[in-house]
């Protein structure tokens, strides 16, 4: 990694993004909570790689899989608030750098960068309200909680995990719509699989963009919010899986190399 001093802001240099301390810290007081924001960033490797796949069957269970030309959908999520003389901001979980990844993956990103990540898909915020069992008097609790909140490393906590902890550890995003077929509860943290209420208001474009009609049919989750998360569990052991059958093969290859060659082998290979 290189350090280097950006517009007086200490950045860390990586492969995927820049972390920057400057957002690492709350950067004043939340004042408001403007609800809970959705992005699908249109040219995300790891999206494209380590999300979809892993949440395509959930989705297309619950008849949410984009078709052609449709855009795509949410891929990550942060809570949008508005710090006191400010200005607007998203405090979200990010993956990308040793330190985020390992030490602390908090983030207060102002929302003008927020949607520069968007890169030809698109953003929505959705009011808290919007979801099942968040009113007015939670809305109060979480932006206490914000102003108190300490962030955790992403390999224990993604995006909607720590939105549902801010929210006093209320379940925000559904359980696995495949697995609780099989009788089984587990958390997924899709944040395509929003708890919506039934009756909520939202303009057309937001409804289209998370696909309303079909998600807000989502039965209740019922998985603790302590539970691990599958997803994230499946993205934490997929490169050792990977490794594990790379050192096999070198294992195999190296065996068959070094193995004397039988008698009768070698009469054959004459």
């Amino acid at each position: 990694m290189a350090q280097v001093v950006r517009y007086g802001v200490s950045v860390i240099a990586t492969r995927s993004r820049y972390y920057e301390s400057a957002n690492a810290e709350r950067p004043g007081r939340v004042r408001s909570l403007r609800g809970i924001i959705f992005q699908s960033d249109g040219r995300s490797t790891i999206g494209r790689l380590l999300i979809r796949p892993f949440e395509g069957l959930d989705r297309m269970v619950v008849g949410i899989w984009p078709g052609p030309g449709e855009p795509s959908l949410a891929m990550h999520a942060g809570i949008h608030v508005e710090i006191e003389n400010l200005g607007e901001y998203v405090a979200e979980q990010l993956v990308g750098s040793w330190y985020m990844d390992f030490r602390n993956g908090l983030n207060w990103t102002p929302l003008d960068d927020f949607r520069k990540r968007d890169r030809g898909g698109w953003d929505v915020t959705v009011p808290a309200t919007c979801f099942r069992g968040v009113d007015e008097r939670v809305v109060q609790e979480t932006i206490d909680s914000l102003n108190r909140i300490e962030g955790h490393p992403f390999i224990g906590e993604d995006c909607t995990a720590f939105a549902e902890r801010a929210f006093g550890n209320r379940r925000l995003f559904a359980d696995s719509p495949v697995l609780r077929d099989l009788g089984f509860n587990a958390r997924i943290g899709d944040p395509a699989l929003p708890l919506l209420r039934q009756d909520a208001q939202l303009d057309q474009r937001t409804r289209d963009l998370l696909h309303f009609d079909e998600i807000k049919e989502l039965a209740d989750a019922v998985a603790d919010v302590e539970s691990p998360n599958l997803r994230l569990w499946a993205r934490r052991l997929l490169p050792l899986v990977l490794a594990g059958a790379l050192g096999v093969r070198i294992y195999s290859s190296a065996s068959r190399k070094s193995t004397p060659v039988s008698s009768t082998a070698r009469k054959f290979l004459r």
